[in-house]
């Protein structure tokens, strides 16, 4: 076989460095096409016309031929430049394993309804007709239950991350790639079942075939048919009282048990009355709220809460409003929640921005609960909630762990959401 000649030799030495490089800007499937694209290029110039510095010369025939793909494949050399996180072949595997990493917590976050959901999501195709027929209901039903469950693991998923992981996983982790990430959780956490348990099944079954062969053998002849009919019609009313009462009462042991155990794994139940949530709260006290400290200052302010509560804030503006303070809730039991007052520079009344936090959520228990539905609602909008309350304009928005809940009295809700300056 040929040996390269010493210029051939000196290009291919540079593999090993152009290799990474590509794998950064193609992802690992197309690098090595890229590489010898890029080897076919620099074949096309004789060698006493080449750079001195060959490395930093194939470098640049890197981005060229890359560019050029990129061209002809309709996305134009600009979308070269940061096109889109989600396309990022490296962001997408450091996303990917990310979640991996933190998918056992966030998963065991999700209500045990959420997570039976999203078992049958990812062990069954297609999936909303297979949950439709599991919970009794219809497609497009089972698809808005399955749509919410997906939306609390994520979520759910998000709480545990913070920064950057955060960041990439919200943006570069294709809804695919976590599906198949819960279904190897899901095969490796809770497959395969035990070999007793294929055991007494198939006892469970045989015997029941036993049962009906016998049914079938001491069925009546066709001279005793009337008098059976006869015992049947005398019999009926009694024996279809007996099986209601006998299914009621497996169906209240079973009801009892889930409750107790499980807190209740009914999708489609009424719920129990509901506790207060952290925007019930914020509307009811958010007048005569105790006043801590009187600033103009945000940078005051802000320090003031650190120093307090060892809390950073960001303080939001408001426009056509001035802050004037910090005030304290106090709520029994659970502490103080710190909140912004703001007056109004118009009408003169007071707006106040209290600061929640998951951990003061958590020590509010049902005295200010943050429903799930809410929490996920939070976690997948970027921009603030608008509510009204009471006749009172509520906003809501999320920054990192911490949670706004801002109340304006005699207020548009949208007026006051457009007044705000994150």
């Amino acid at each position: 076989m040929a040996q390269p000649t010493s210029d051939s030799s000196s290009l291919a030495r540079h593999v090993a460095s152009l290799y990474p490089l590509a794998r950064m800007l193609t992802g690992p499937e197309a690098a090595d096409a890229l590489v010898e694209r890029v080897y076919e290029r620099a074949a096309e110039v004789p060698p006493p016309q080449r750079p001195a510095d060959e490395q930093a010369w194939l470098f640049r025939l890197l981005i060229d031929v890359r560019t050029e793909d990129r061209a002809s494949g309709g996305s134009g050399p600009a979308a070269d430049a940061e096109a889109s996180f989600t396309d990022d072949a490296f962001r997408q595997s450091v996303a990917t394993q990310t979640a991996e990493r933190m998918l056992p917590v966030a998963f065991a976050a999700c209500s045990v309804q959420e997570r039976f959901v999203l078992a049958v999501d990812v062990l069954s195709e297609p999936s909303a007709q297979v949950l439709a027929a599991a919970l009794d209901t219809t497609v497009a039903d089972a698809r808005s239950v399955r749509d919410n469950a997906r939306s609390a693991l994520r979520a759910s998923l998000r709480d545990v991350l913070t920064g950057p992981e955060r960041m990439l996983v919200d943006v570069a982790l294709p809804d695919e790639a976590l599906r198949e990430l819960l279904r190897d959780l899901v095969a490796e956490r809770f497959q395969p079942p035990p070999p007793a348990l294929d055991a007494r099944v198939s006892e469970v079954l045989d015997a029941a075939q036993a049962r009906r062969a016998e049914t079938e053998e001491a069925s009546p002849s066709a001279s005793e048919s009337g008098v059976v009919a006869s015992l049947l019609g005398r019999g009926r009313d009694t024996l279809r009282s007996w099986a209601t009462s006998r299914a009621a009462l497996v169906v209240l042991l079973v009801l009892v048990f889930v409750g107790s155990g499980l807190a209740g794994l009914s999708y489609f139940s009424s719920p129990g009355p509901a506790s207060q949530n952290v925007v019930e709260l914020s509307v009811r006290r958010s007048s005569g709220l105790e006043t801590a400290l009187r600033t103009e200052s945000a940078s005051e302010a802000a320090a003031f809460i650190r120093r307090t509560w060892n809390r950073r804030l960001a303080v939001p503006g408001l426009e056509g409003a001035s802050l004037q303070g910090v005030g304290r809730l106090s709520v029994e039991g659970a502490g103080e929640i710190p909140a912004l007052l703001y007056g109004d520079d118009e009408t003169g009344t007071q707006i106040v921005a209290y600061a929640y936090n998951y951990a003061l959520v958590d020590r509010l228990g049902d005295r200010a609960r943050l429903p799930r539905e809410l929490r996920t609602e939070l976690a997948a909008n970027d921009t603030p909630l608008a509510r009204q309350r009471s006749g009172r304009g509520v906003v809501l928005w999320r920054h990192q762990d911490e949670i706004f809940v801002m109340v304006a009295p005699d207020t548009d809700a949208e007026a006051l959401r457009s007044r705000l300056r994150l």
